[in-house]
């Protein structure tokens, strides 16, 4: 048997790079949505494990296989465990917002280069009349040339790895995988994870020239060049907002994102990727994080809600970041334990009387 990393999300070691050193994670993408049948007992967790297991000898592990994170929502610790929830249920973090706030069971998230690959496994890991249903399967994209390839007419850069035609991911924008492990409590050795639905108001953001795009994307002193050219962090003057602000009427959404960094490094590791999911444009955002407070406060510093404050040009959404161009239409919350905890966590032990 396969000595995998104790950490479901410890993916990024597998990745390869592109040919400027930026990390280079899975090309293809499913979210499994799951609801759970009944009470699961002992043996059920054991049948899961068995289910995961027997996939992960079948193929590496990796892109060139598969990786997977299996993530468990509020709900399932209201209803099935006696622990309290590591997470809480999701809220609204915009004042714009009026997403649909799910109650989830479970999700799995499945990631390889090998898209068929990734429809198959959604299709036979959990028949019907199972103790874990399919609600439904999320899919989408990240990589050079994909987006455009699948958005024909429309005016996604060639090579753009998403839809918005800048990279994510960097290694310098990214919280490390050892900063979004849990230290201690019941999650020790896991994560949490948060997955939100967003809408892309494609025809607008591509009406503006390429280095608007760059500073709305970055901040205002980011040109269109110097943003392909980024490989380690996206340098953004985020300490330097409200002058900026001040001088250009715009706030860039790196920029105001970076402020909520501690000593110098973010909080959140993004595994977001493009979707067509509906017959749209949008993203599947899924946010990895030591503590729900720490994709909050990201989030939260996203709005640049003080920035309308410095320029009578900068809105609420209007000219700061990319909040005019996206509309958040669900949010969920799992709790992601170690891989030896992952088949139905935390389940009361059973009475053998």
């Amino acid at each position: 048997m396969k000595t995998l990393p104790a950490a479901q999300h410890a993916w990024e070691d597998t990745f390869r790079e592109d040919e400027e050193g930026r990390p280079l994670g899975p090309r293809f993408h499913r979210l499994l949505m799951l609801d759970v049948a009944g009470a699961p007992t002992a043996a059920d967790a054991k049948r899961l494990e068995r289910t995961l297991r027997d996939l992960e000898e079948r193929f590496p592990y990796g892109p060139d296989g598969v990786l997977t994170c299996l993530g468990w929502g509020p709900g399932w610790f209201v209803r099935h465990t006696g622990v309290r929830s590591p997470v809480a249920r999701p809220v609204p973090m915009a004042r714009w917002e009026n997403p649909r706030l799910e109650d989830v069971d479970a999700c799995l998230h499945l990631a390889s280069d090998d898209e068929e690959r990734l429809a198959v496994l959604a299709d036979e890991l959990f028949p019907p009349g199972g103790r874990l249903r399919v609600r439904e399967v999320r899919t989408g994209f990240a990589g050079s040339g994909l987006p455009a390839d699948r958005l024909p007419g429309h005016s996604v850069p060639g090579r753009a790895p998403l839809m918005l035609g800048f990279h994510s991911g960097l290694r310098g924008n990214q919280a490390s995988e050892d900063e979004i492990t849990v230290q201690d409590g019941p999650l020790a050795g896991g994560t949490t994870m948060h997955v939100s639905r967003i809408g892309l108001d494609l025809d607008s953001w591509y009406e503006q020239d390429d280095d608007t795009r760059a500073a709305q994307m970055y901040g205002p002193g980011v040109t269109h060049e110097e943003a392909q050219r980024l490989v380690e962090d996206a340098g953004s003057d985020a300490d330097r907002l409200r002058a900026m602000a001040a001088a250009h009427g715009r706030v860039g959404h790196a920029q105001a994102t970076g402020r909520a960094r501690l000593n110098g490094r973010p909080r959140i590791n993004r595994r977001d990727f493009a979707t067509l999911d509906d017959g749209a444009p949008g993203t599947h955002f899924v946010s990895l994080q030591r503590t729900m407070g720490d994709f909050n406060a990201t989030r939260a510093v996203m709005n640049a809600a003080d920035a309308r404050e410095h320029h009578a040009e900068i809105g609420t959404r209007r000219n700061n970041g990319i909040n005019a161009f996206i509309e958040v239409r669900s949010r969920a919350t799992f709790a992601v334990p170690p891989r030896a905890l992952r088949a139905y966590p935390f389940l009361p032990a059973e009475d053998d009387g």
